[in-house]
């Protein structure tokens, strides 16, 4: 227990060891999944934000949003979220789950017309040389230089925009508005991900 705040402990299993996922819980982050908004609430300067997400074909995108806000967001809401709208989870039951920023979707003709492409924000992704241990251990101590650095490092060695993504593994994500970020695979489904995830905006 820590003063301001609770702790919580997870186990999950990782290939041939075990690790935990622990992560402070302060009064302003103890939000219950249900409860989440679908109002726009923009990332705050400075806060470093750990949660879990289910991504879904129905709610596929992916935005970089404050703790209280859904990140998880409907295909059709792109027009409404403009550059809060980063990444796009490509759903398809014959192939894996990949993932790849909303300005590659909208290249690719996925998002239609309903959005100008110049409103989005430009996000880099790229595989994270790190372990699940690591990536917990960033999460649970909210070290932001460290998120920033391995960011940085991932997206600007990266040649692909799309990944396919497998079980537990590791991405690494920056935006050309200052917002840095990891997201680790928890889960997989043919139609869903559920993913833990760190991101702050510097």
């Amino acid at each position: 227990m820590m003063k301001g705040g609770e702790i919580k402990m997870t186990a999950t299993k990782a290939v041939k060891r075990n690790y935990y996922s622990v992560e402070f819980l302060f009064p302003d982050e103890i939000v219950n999944q249900e409860i989440l908004s679908d109002l726009i609430i923009p990332a705050v300067q400075g806060e470093f934000y750990s949660y879990s997400s289910k991504f879904t074909d129905e709610r596929p995108l992916y935005a970089f949003m404050k703790c209280k806000a859904n990140k998880n967001r409907p295909i059709d809401t792109i027009k409404d979220l403009g550059h809060e709208a980063n990444l796009l989870f490509l759903f398809n039951k014959l192939e894996q789950i990949k993932v790849c920023p909303v300005k590659t979707a909208h290249t690719s003709g996925l998002l239609g017309n309903s959005v100008n492409s110049e409103l989005l924000s430009n996000t880099f992704i790229a595989p994270a040389k790190i372990t699940a241990e690591h990536f917990y251990n960033l999460y649970f101590k909210k070290d932001a230089s460290k998120l920033m650095k391995i960011s940085q490092e991932s997206c600007l060695e990266c040649k692909t925009s799309i990944i396919p993504l497998e079980l537990e593994m590791i991405i690494a994500m920056m935006t050309d508005c200052g917002k840095y970020g990891l997201f680790l695979v928890k889960d997989l489904t043919s139609t869903s991900i559920q993913i833990d995830a760190c991101h702050i905006l510097l």
